[in-house]
């Protein structure tokens, strides 16, 4: 049976360019920011994860910060998580002022019980091992929604699902290796489907390539490509890089090269 939540939203994920499941997790994290701003900059419980994970990814912060401005037009809760993340970074600062001193007169007993201990990088109070709270969320989508998908093509009463994913842009790499890592028994049928068609797509991504570079040699300069190849670059990125978050280029194969 196709899960009804996903079913809806990978008809809708089909629609867009790139990877179909890169779309769905960027709409996942892009609702989480929208509730971040809206209900969690002062929850104790999402302050501790902030300062945990120290702030957010570089990605996640500029997103945090823009839905906010199009969101209420000013930057009140950026700047309140901010300053909160800015006074912890401040107080473990003042903790290594001392360390500079250390390098120069560091006692030699020391250095050589030292060589014993597990390597500390100095920086450490400045690093973290916890990830941004939105990749985290965006992971946990991203789980579900792969498992739901190979369900889907797995079904053998209902070829809806694998009808709806050969309208799309097909999976990127890295879902590709995700589905490969959890499927399971029962959802085997849908991992086979997957592999045979992405066999097929890249034999001819591959065919379209080496048609596109070929026509760059002096003596094939006038000889117009295929729209499959004029696109076949553009292709090869969606595979390999995923989709982008905002504009995505569409291979309608009408644009000049």
């Amino acid at each position: 049976m196709v899960n009804p939540f996903f079913a809806n939203k990978f008809e809708q994920a089909v629609k867009e360019q790139g990877c179909p499941l890169c779309f769905m997790r960027q709409q996942a994290e892009a609702k989480y920011i929208r509730s971040i701003i809206a209900d969690h900059v002062t929850d104790p419980a999402s302050r501790v994860h902030i300062i945990n994970s120290l702030g957010y990814c570089p990605r996640h912060s500029w997103q945090i910060s823009e839905v906010e401005k199009q969101q209420d037009g000013e930057s009140l809760g950026t700047g309140i998580i901010y300053e909160h993340l800015t006074k912890v970074i401040l107080e473990r600062l003042e903790d290594l002022r001392r360390y500079p001193k250390t390098l120069a007169h560091t006692n030699p007993l020391a250095k050589r019980i030292e060589q014993f201990l597990p390597a500390r990088r100095p920086s450490a109070p400045l690093r973290t091992e916890t990830p941004c709270r939105v990749c985290v969320m965006g992971a946990e989508s991203d789980d579900s929604y792969v498992r739901w998908l190979l369900e889907g093509l797995a079904d053998p009463e209902h070829d809806e699902t694998r009808q709806l994913y050969q309208k799309s842009n097909r999976l990127c790499f890295d879902h590709l290796r995700q589905s490969l890592d959890k499927a399971v028994p029962n959802s085997a049928p849908g991992l086979e489907f997957l592999l045979e068609d992405t066999l097929v797509t890249l034999k001819n991504l591959d065919t379209d390539l080496r048609g596109h570079i070929a026509k760059y040699d002096w003596d094939k300069k006038s000889t117009p490509r295929s729209a499959a190849e004029q696109f076949s670059w553009l292709r090869a990125i969606y595979f390999f890089a995923g989709r982008r978050e905002k504009d995505n280029p569409k291979p309608d194969f009408s644009s000049p090269d």
